[in-house]
């Protein structure tokens, strides 16, 4: 077999089928793998963006939500499709604080069927790459969305907090799903600017089925607004 460091010239696409040369225990091929960055998955269409729609722009949630109250999640992405969805991360910028809360918390839920009822912004869906042609068969909506009650099948994936004061403008919260290690922050847990990031377990939102991020506090008066990200793969 000949051997070469040099990137040879790229292959033309195809659906042809080939047998690799290596296989695992459940036919998987063995891949030497260049990147632990998702740039295949982008390459091939697979990689999308749900966010905020206006740049520089927040999206306020719900006016009070003082429990865990799942008719008020902050965010909603329903799989409308047929292929499974992989969340990635989310990003979360501060442009207006919260009035009251002590605490700025999240919780992540999964859930058969359409959550979103009504209301909410709907999020901006882009492909990572601009000349695939595949698109997203997902519907995101953020703010003060009205969610339809959980059903039977609801689970709570992960409680996230990512400080134990109120939050203040310009803080960053982010949390990756299925991420290595336990997270990190650039700040104590004083109230000052904090950039945040939290590992939550990985996660596969089935054809048919939501993501629900709910935000809330026992004390606050008013929600905070944010600017929104979220990535994530679809295959």
């Amino acid at each position: 077999m000949a051997i070469a460091s040099n990137l040879p010239a790229g292959s033309a696409d195809g659906t042809s089928v080939v047998t690799p040369s290596r296989t695992g225990t459940y036919g998987e091929a063995y891949a030497n793998v260049i990147s632990n960055k998702e740039l295949f998955t982008a390459d091939e269409g697979s990689y999308f963006t749900a966010i905020t729609p206006t740049p520089g722009t927040g999206i306020i949630g719900h006016a009070a939500p003082t429990t865990f109250d799942e008719a008020k999640p902050y965010i909603v992405l329903f799989n409308g499709g047929t292929k499974r969805i992989y969340p990635q991360f989310l990003r979360l910028y501060e442009t207006v604080a919260s009035v009251g809360g002590a605490i700025v918390q999240f919780t992540i839920t999964s859930d058969v069927g359409n959550r979103r009822s009504s209301a909410g912004t709907a999020m901006t869906i882009s492909k990572s790459r601009l000349g695939a042609s595949a698109s997203s068969a997902a519907v995101g909506f953020v703010g003060a969305v009205v969610g339809t009650a959980a059903t039977g099948a609801r689970v709570i994936h992960d409680h996230i907090v990512f400080r134990g004061t109120i939050d203040i403008i310009q803080d960053c919260y982010e949390i990756v799903f299925g991420g290595l290690g336990g997270g990190n922050s650039n700040s104590s847990r004083a109230a000052t600017v904090m950039d945040a990031s939290r590992t939550a377990a990985p996660l596969v939102i089935e054809p048919g089925n939501s993501l629900c991020v709910t935000q809330w506090v026992s004390a606050q008066s008013t929600g905070p607004t944010f600017m929104v990200t979220l990535g994530y793969i679809e295959r």
